[in-house]
């Protein structure tokens, strides 16, 4: 009888310490580093020497000849509608010629969204100056979107803390111009800011002050400071 439980007390001393070795094993593997590659952080976006193009990490992003932006001018500036498309010696090449266009067109300024994912931007030609159009592009899908018109005083503003929303100024009416708060995925405009729907009947400019958080700015309406949460 004694002779078996020494044995049995054998067993369990063994199996004992089989588990703690395992134990052990598995908590220098939890301790051990992964060597998972780091995740690359995309470069920050900046504007060309010449503002023909938009580049970061030594590639170009957008150049000022994307078929968008090409296209966008042929079909909704009215710069090559009817008349317009005469009324300069060069105004039919700019229309139609990608080149002619690329020389005579350019991003007059950049904005980077603080998760440097996408980069609102303002174009201007020498056809037409100083008309803008504003426009918005996303590096993640890839995409370029222009908003509102071809006109004087457009300007892509700023992006909200989170990149969230944006602002621009649009809808221009012999310099009394509106802003415009849109979101940056949908493009759906949030809020309108000006004192009048109608441009014909603006009487005071509104100007982009400063983002108190995603969803609320500050602005001036002539010199009238005011705040709007959407």
């Amino acid at each position: 009888m004694k002779k078996t439980i020494l044995v049995s007390l054998a067993g369990l001393v063994l199996v004992l310490a089989g588990c703690t070795q395992q134990a052990t094993t598995a908590n220098q593997n939890l301790n051990q580093p992964t060597n998972n590659p780091p995740v690359a952080t995309p470069g920050i976006p900046s504007l060309s020497a010449d503002k023909k193009s938009i580049v970061a990490d030594d590639k170009v992003l957008l150049a000022i000849d994307n078929d968008t932006i090409f296209n966008w001018f042929k079909t909704k500036s009215q710069l090559c509608d009817g008349y317009n498309l005469t009324s300069t010696p060069d105004r039919k090449t700019f229309c139609e010629n990608k080149t002619s266009f690329k020389n005579l067109t350019r991003f007059t300024s950049i904005i980077v969204s603080p998760d440097n994912m996408k980069i609102g931007f303002t174009v201007e030609s020498d056809t037409a100056s100083p008309d803008k159009v504003v426009g918005i592009f996303s590096r993640t899908a890839n995409t370029v979107n222009l908003l509102g018109s071809y006109y004087l005083g457009n300007e892509f503003i700023s992006f909200s803390p989170n990149s969230t929303n944006f602002v621009y100024k649009g809808g221009c009416f012999e310099g009394m111009c509106a802003l415009y708060v849109t979101n940056s995925e949908t493009l759906a405009v949030k809020v309108s800011l000006s004192d009048s729907e109608f441009a014909d009947a603006r009487t005071r400019t509104a100007t982009f002050v400063r983002w108190i958080s995603d969803n609320e700015i500050e602005y001036k309406l002539g010199s009238e400071i005011k705040r709007a949460s959407f």
